[in-house]
């Protein structure tokens, strides 16, 4: 009977929050398969951050969202690793979805006119999806008997589905230059594409299209990017550190500077700062400094994951430059990553990462 009551207080909650807020997006979840009270979290994933919660009764649940500028968002369900998610936008439109445990990944979804449009997309290229789902599942299984041989071939099978996905998407965007969606995907391929075809693409955008704030996010870019070499000078910056600080790379002249780009929800970004800290107390008092810069949305993540790591060196945020991003500029496209600059401010090295840091430093200041 408490467990009835529990569950009706809930429904009442959350039907109560959709009469008495006004100008938000509902979104109603028909989810079978999952047990009662199990959490579901709503994200905004433009400031990376959970905007509602509520759980699944009688295979049902209701969440909302203020109604503002489209958002890319998503739906996790359940809690932990095993958690569930899908990814959806949130417009000007309620939300309907439908789906099963196991497969909300490819939930149905009824929303609006950028949904429809992910959503039909997606159906293009499920056969390369559901190959990408089961690599993983066999890579996990590998990674847990150790047997690192299968893991190493699996791995190769995933990065050659991610470059036939990236090809897909850059066709879909050539022959859908009128779409909104296309500027979206488009937006996210600068890690993927070369610049070259980025601004082919981009230039084959629709006037309409063009407008768009993810349009305008790429023309940035293309301004912005270079193409960074060793040799080049390092192009001085200004950002603030985790107490508020102004720090400047030209606050370092004199010392070797590693700029290690990175990001708190990055597995492998945190897996390097752990060997950064290794390196930093080796060589720390021989002018030697090493600048974090990330870019995560969300400052309470970054500084959070800032102390989790031990970072005693400066962790700078790169989020809102009026110059624009440092990473960009400094022609990053995948995190982690990094770049050596010597004393007279000149770029000696890149890429960095696991023992390759530890030989260069190495010979730079011996053993």
């Amino acid at each position: 009977m408490r467990k009835a009551i529990i569950y009706s207080c809930i429904v009442l909650l959350t039907l109560s929050a959709f009469k008495n807020k006004e100008n938000r997006i509902k979104i109603n979840g028909n989810i079978t398969g999952y047990p009662d009270s199990t959490m579901v979290v709503l994200m905004n994933f433009e400031i990376n951050k959970g905007i509602d919660t509520t759980y699944i009764v009688d295979n049902k649940f209701y969440c909302s969202a203020i109604n503002s500028k489209t958002v890319p968002g998503g739906i996790f369900i359940g809690e932990g690793r095993k958690a569930e998610y899908l990814f959806l936008f949130l417009e000007d439109v309620d939300i309907a979805i439908e789906g099963k445990k196991g497969e909300i990944k490819y939930a149905k979804l009824e929303g609006g006119e950028l949904q429809k449009q992910n959503s039909d997309y997606l159906k293009s290229v499920l056969p390369l999806e559901l190959q990408m789902d089961s690599i993983q599942k066999e890579l996990i299984g590998a990674m847990e008997e150790r047997d690192m041989e299968k893991a190493k071939s699996l791995s190769k099978q995933q990065s050659k589905i991610i470059t036939e996905r990236i090809t897909a998407g850059a066709q879909y965007v050539e022959e859908n230059p009128d779409k909104l969606y296309s500027a979206f995907m488009l937006k996210g391929f600068t890690g993927g594409l070369p610049k070259s075809k980025i601004r082919s693409l981009y230039e084959n955008l629709s006037p309409k299209v063009k407008q768009s704030e993810y349009a305008q996010s790429i023309s940035k870019w293309l301004d912005l990017n270079k193409q960074v070499k060793v040799g080049d000078m390092a192009e001085n910056f200004e950002l603030n550190d985790t107490h508020g600080n102004m720090v400047s790379l030209k606050d370092f002249e004199g010392k070797f500077v590693l700029l290690e780009f990175w990001k708190a929800g990055c597995p492998g970004c945190r897996t390097a700062n752990k060997t950064l800290v290794s390196e930093y107390e080796k060589y720390k008092n021989k002018d030697f400094i090493i600048v974090n810069i990330s870019s995560d949305k969300n400052e309470n993540h970054w500084k959070k994951a800032t102390k989790e790591d031990a970072i005693s060196w400066p962790s700078l945020l790169d989020n809102n430059t009026k110059e624009g991003n440092v990473g960009t500029r400094y022609g990053v496209t995948l995190i982690p990553t990094n770049i050596l600059i010597d004393p007279s401010g000149r770029i000696i090295a890149k890429d960095l990462k696991g023992e390759k840091l530890g030989e260069f430093l190495k010979k730079i200041f011996g053993a």
